[in-house]
């Protein structure tokens, strides 16, 4: 089995076999997603399993932490059916960042649930575009904009945008969200990356 370093080195490597060879030449897009879970080390585990088949260059926990999943030679199996700019299969040419977050919550009464209708016990949820959401961590943000950065240094990125932007047919995804805040995430990229940035309409 072949063995790769992590990129950046302060990520931590664990496999994932879910991956597939890139028919693309570069590597010009970000794709930001959501688990849908509660767990990094859940998410992980998930990844990890073959039948599954899904997965992401990248996860960030709760805390920050991130761990690669698959090398960015590779395409990672994160977008699914989508376009981007035109051009389909857009796992061949981008790279996916999964961070631990479950999303849109529903309340019922004074209690929020998850997706699998478990009781939500985290912090308190967003309101915004008339649903509920977890709110990413502050931890999260930051390893995000650090990752974000460290790969636009590496390769050409023009867009970075979010799986629902992307994904067909539209309306299919919601990550990251309407508690994903873009502006935090955007005011601390270098002033020298003109590309695409957010959210894209449809």
């Amino acid at each position: 089995m072949p063995t790769w370093p992590a990129f950046p080195t302060w990520a931590e490597r664990i496999e994932s076999p879910n991956h597939s060879e890139r028919h693309s030449d570069k590597i010009t897009a970000i794709i930001y997603h959501y688990t849908a879970g509660g767990s990094l080390d859940g998410s992980v585990k998930e990844f990890q399993k073959t039948a599954s088949k899904v997965s992401a260059h990248y996860v960030i926990g709760h805390d920050g932490k991130v761990v690669q999943m698959v090398p960015l030679d590779l395409a990672a199996w994160h977008a699914g059916e989508s376009v981007l700019a035109g051009k389909e299969h857009v796992n061949d040419f981008s790279i996916g960042i999964e961070i631990v977050n479950f999303g849109k919550l529903t309340k019922r009464g004074d209690k929020f649930y998850n997706w699998t209708k478990v009781p939500y016990e985290g912090p308190t949820p967003l309101h915004a575009e008339g649903a509920y959401w977890e709110p990413f961590t502050d931890k999260q943000y930051e390893s995000l904009v650090r990752l974000t950065k460290e790969l636009i240094e590496k390769y050409p990125i023009d867009h970075i945008t979010g799986h629902s932007h992307i994904a067909l047919p539209i309306g299919r995804k919601t990550d990251p969200g309407a508690g994903f805040d873009w502006k935090r995430v955007q005011k601390e990229l270098p002033k020298s990356y003109t590309g695409q940035f957010g959210p894209i309409k449809r």
